[in-house]
């Protein structure tokens, strides 16, 4: 007769904390869906940017802008986004952007990351080629 209900405390504890990792793993699917979404648009938008600039500082002015409005876009912090363009400017030449950025595993909302180093890495590359016909000054 002691244990009389202890099954529905069990339960009522054990949901909560199973329904709590469950909405984390959603809400982890989404930063990370968030964050593939950000890294293409930026790797795509970086490279339409070098393409058309005119000058070495123009091109890193150009994807400054452009790294910095996908940032704003998806709703990541600013900074977060890292690229880097290999490959040079000349006539034919095809350039690889790569984007990169971390998403943290345990985050706490309206607080931030629990274990800053717990972080899965995401990464977006994009192939441009340079007008063969382009003309620099």
């Amino acid at each position: 007769m002691g244990e009389a209900g202890s099954a529905v405390v069990e339960f009522a504890v054990l949901g909560i904390v199973l329904l709590g990792v469950l909405v984390q793993v959603i809400v982890i699917f989404g930063m990370l869906q968030r964050a593939t979404l950000a890294t293409s648009a930026a790797a795509r938008e970086v490279g339409r940017a070098v393409v058309l600039a005119d000058s070495i500082d123009d091109a890193a002015a150009r994807s400054t802008i452009v790294i910095d409005q996908a940032t704003t876009n998806h709703g990541l912090a600013p900074g977060s986004l890292h690229p880097s363009v290999d490959g040079e400017i000349v006539r034919g030449a095809r350039l690889r952007i790569a984007v990169t950025t971390e998403v943290p595993l345990l985050q706490i909302p309206f607080i931030g990351p629990v274990w800053p180093s717990l972080a899965v890495p995401v990464e977006s590359t994009h192939v441009v080629q340079v007008d063969r016909y382009r003309s620099f000054p």
